[in-house]
């Protein structure tokens, strides 16, 4: 069966009904992307005719002669349900609303939606939507995202591919990534809204089996169709990641239903086995979601849960031991070999066991020798490279040239946490530049490996190699 956001994508001809002439005024912003960068052709409608961008303005997509794969409908919610009857009757089966007061809106908005669905079920057409941003693909010149560039940054295309039940968090997530490293992380991007049609587990279905997409981010706050979703990401976690916030956690956050899957919505200890269960990554906060693109997007998996440590504090050694713990990972034993040359290299004040101490007196190329021991050692997995880089003898370019050297093999995971004021500040930027995993906390560069491993060892027991999952080149 050919997933029904397909059709979306796959579009050779778009309209934009609501096409406006008032600059950044929602149909002018997404008559503009489709304008300027959608290599199909595209139509704009506004009922008082005239011209926009040098393109005819028609009264109604019924005086367009051509055949319209596509349509966005950006109309007040009262004029909605006649923009969609007209769609219908002119043969458009795809359309996105973006337009907000419907079903969110109380019992008005509710009466609108109910005409919308009844149109939509007389003249079968798919429908995203309303109340959202609808879709977004770099690649495929594809965006309906109503807010204007100099508001909202769009990344550029990359692996990841993101659903959201929520506009506004979708868009401040899209604008956090288009300034986190190089900024090419999206593949697709799907806001489907009130889903009065489309809904998460379709728009899950489509990105499972995109070839573009290699891992997928979601943000949930109900379920229209949990047991579907749930028999979905157990068939797609198998070939990619799946990671996301559920947000209805707690009683004061949770909404009242009484279907079935509103009910699960609002039990979070099921919904977590049950997420678990299909191999979705759950993440609680916003941080833990860009940490999510940072390794999954450009780190291998590991092959178990042995962990080095190389740090030049005791203090965040410590810290990072300690979150190893928490997130059921291992410190891992040196070789024989390994801890012998560490031994006769380092002073003795230096500590060779793991995590490697190599203190306040510690050099750039005390660090080279440090990390290629430790991530040439086959009992090592990954590995946490923490620096903190007040330390007078350490030569900080010197440092991020190593880090980029041993960062580039990705031979296994290695992960960066800077630790300071303006020296940290600089190398992280200079290693995000190239898209290399760095934190601020050793925490969090340790929580990132654990999720990870998390999800190898998902894979294994379900008897998938983690090396059949390729990270992002």
């Amino acid at each position: 069966m050919t997933a029904r956001l397909e059709k979306y994508f796959n579009a050779k001809s778009f309209c934009v009904v609501g096409a406006s002439t008032t600059p950044n005024k929602p149909g002018n912003v997404v008559a503009y992307n489709f304008v300027n960068y959608f290599p199909g052709k595209t139509y704009l409608v506004n009922p008082r005719g005239g011209e926009l961008f040098d393109k005819k303005l028609y009264k109604s997509v019924l005086e367009i002669d051509d055949q319209i794969d596509a349509a966005c409908i950006i109309v007040p919610a009262k004029y909605a349900p006649l923009t969609l009857e007209q769609c219908g009757q002119k043969g458009i089966k795809n359309v996105i609303i973006t337009t907000g007061g419907f079903s969110e809106a109380g019992e008005e908005g509710l009466a609108l939606q109910k005409q919308m669905l009844d149109i939509m079920d007389k003249y079968q057409i798919n429908v995203i939507g309303p109340n959202c941003l609808g879709l977004y693909s770099p690649a495929l010149g594809y965006d309906t995202m109503f807010l204007p560039a100099s508001k909202l940054k769009r990344p550029k295309n990359g692996p990841v591919s993101i659903f959201t039940q929520s506009g506004a968090f979708g868009a401040a997530f899209i604008d956090q990534l288009s300034r986190l490293g190089s900024g090419k992380w999206v593949s697709k991007f799907v806001s489907y809204g009130n889903a009065s049609d489309i809904n998460e587990t379709d728009a899950l279905e489509y990105v499972g089996g995109d070839p573009d997409t290699k891992m997928v981010l979601i943000y949930l706050e109900d379920f229209k169709d949990g047991r579907r979703f749930m028999e979905k990401a157990r068939e797609i976690s198998l070939t990619k990641p799946i990671m996301g916030i559920k947000a209805n956690r707690t009683e004061t956050g949770a909404k009242a239903g009484a279907s079935h899957t509103a009910a699960l919505s609002s039990d979070d200890a099921i919904v977590d086995d049950l997420l678990s269960d299909a191999g979705v990554i759950r993440v609680i906060t916003w941080d833990q979601l860009e940490d999510c693109v940072l390794v999954f997007g450009t780190q291998p998996l590991p092959l178990g849960d042995r962990v080095a440590i190389v740090t030049d504090g005791g203090g965040a050694g410590v810290m990072a031991s300690d979150m190893v713990s928490d997130c059921n990972l291992k410190l891992a034993e040196f070789s024989v070999d390994v801890q012998t040359k560490l031994d006769e290299i380092f002073p003795s004040f230096y500590s060779t066991g793991n995590p490697i101490d190599i203190t306040g007196s510690a050099t750039a190329e005390d660090y080279r020798i440090a990390l290629e021991a430790a991530y040439n050692d086959p009992n090592v997995d990954s590995v946490v490279n923490i620096c903190v880089p007040v330390i007078p003898d350490l030569d900080i370019n010197e440092y991020i040239a190593i880090t980029k050297e041993i960062a580039k093999r990705k031979e296994k995971p290695f992960v960066t946490s800077l630790v300071g004021g303006e020296e940290a500040d600089f190398a992280t930027a200079e290693l995000l530049k190239e898209d290399i995993p760095v934190f601020t906390s050793p925490g969090r560069a340790v929580k990132a490996l654990g999720m990870l491993t998390d999800y190898t060892k998902y894979l294994k027991k379900r008897g998938v190699d983690p090396r059949s999952i390729l990270a992002e080149e």
